[in-house]
C-alpha cells in the first residue's frame, strides 16, 4: 500500500522538469541570432563592460569570445540539472514513512527541481540579455536588468519551495491523507517547508528537515537566529543590490 501511494505521489514530477528545458530555448535562440551577425562583429570585441555599462576589456573575435557568456550559462545550466537530480538520491528516506510524510518529501523535490530550474532559466536570460546587447551596442550595455534578474532569483526559490509545499498538502488533502497532530505541529513550524521558526527553540542551530538532506540550518524564530538571518540578508542580499543600482545611475 505504501510503495502504491510513493508511486502515486510521483506522477507528474516530469512536468516540473519542463522548467530545465526554458534555459535551452533561450540559449538556443542566442546561438542562433549569433549566427546572423557574428559575420558583422567588429575584429576586436568588448569582453567587458564596467559598473557604468562602458566596456573596459576587449579581445580579437573568436567563437570562444563572442559566445562566452552564452557557453558559460550553457554549463551551468547542465550542472544545475545534473545537481537537481543527485540531490533527491543523496537523501536518506525516513524507514517507514506515513502517507502524508510522503507527499511532503514529494513536495520538498520538486520544490528543489523547480527553484534550481527557475534559476538556470534567469541566468540563462540574463547571459543572454547581455550577450545580445553587447553585439547590439557594444559601446553601451545597460546593467539594470542584472539587477532585476538577481531579484527575481532571489525571489524564485521561495516561491517554488512555498508552491510545491501547497501542492503536497492540496494533492494529500484531495486523496484522503490527513496528517497527524504530530505531523501537523511539525508542518508548522517551517516556513515555505524549509526554513525553521521555532520562537519556544533557543537552538540557533538545529538539524535540518527530514528530506531535505544532512547538515543544520538556523532558527530564524530565536532572537540570535534572526539576526544572523538578518545580518546576512543585508550584507549578501541588500548591500549588493544597493551598490548595484547606485552603479547603474
Amino acid at each position: 500500500m505504501m510503495g502504491a501511494t510513493e508511486t502515486r505521489t510521483k506522477r507528474g514530477r516530469s512536468l516540473v522538469w519542463l522548467l530545465h528545458l526554458l534555459p535551452v530555448l533561450v540559449l538556443a535562440a542566442c546561438f542562433a541570432y549569433g549566427t546572423t551577425v557574428y559575420p558583422s562583429l567588429p575584429d576586436t570585441i568588448p569582453t567587458h563592460w564596467g559598473p557604468n555599462g562602458s566596456p573596459d576589456a576587449w579581445s580579437p573575435k573568436t567563437f570562444g569570445t563572442a559566445y562566452f557568456p552564452l557557453l558559460v550559462a550553457a554549463g551551468v545550466s547542465v550542472l544545475l540539472a545534473l545537481v537537481t537530480a543527485a540531490l533527491p538520491k543523496m537523501v536518506v528516506p525516513d524507514q517507514e514513512p506515513s502517507a502524508w510524510e510522503l507527499h511532503r518529501q514529494e513536495g520538498l523535490i520538486r520544490g528543489t527541481i523547480a527553484a534550481l530550474g527557475c534559476t538556470s532559466f534567469l541566468i540563462a536570460v540574463l547571459s543572454g540579455f547581455f550577450t545580445v546587447a553587447g553585439w547590439a551596442n557594444p559601446d553601451r550595455v545597460p546593467l539594470w536588468p542584472a539587477l532585476l534578474l538577481t531579484a527575481l532569483i532571489l525571489g524564485a526559490i521561495p516561491v517554488s519551495y512555498a508552491s510545491s509545499s501547497r501542492w503536497a498538502r492540496r494533492t494529500a488533502l484531495g486523496q484522503g491523507i490527513k496528517p497527524t497532530a504530530l505531523e501537523e505541529n511539525e508542518d508548522k513550524l517551517w516556513i515555505v517547508g524549509i526554513l525553521y521558526n521555532n520562537p519556544a527553540d533557543a537552538r540557533v542551530l538545529v538539524p535540518k528537515r527530514p528530506g531535505t538532506g544532512i547538515g543544520l540550518t538556523v532558527n530564524v524564530g530565536s532572537p540570535k537566529g534572526r539576526a544572523i538571518s538578518i545580518v546576512f540578508t543585508i550584507l549578501f542580499v541588500v548591500v549588493p543590490l544597493v551598490l548595484g543600482v547606485i552603479a547603474t545611475l
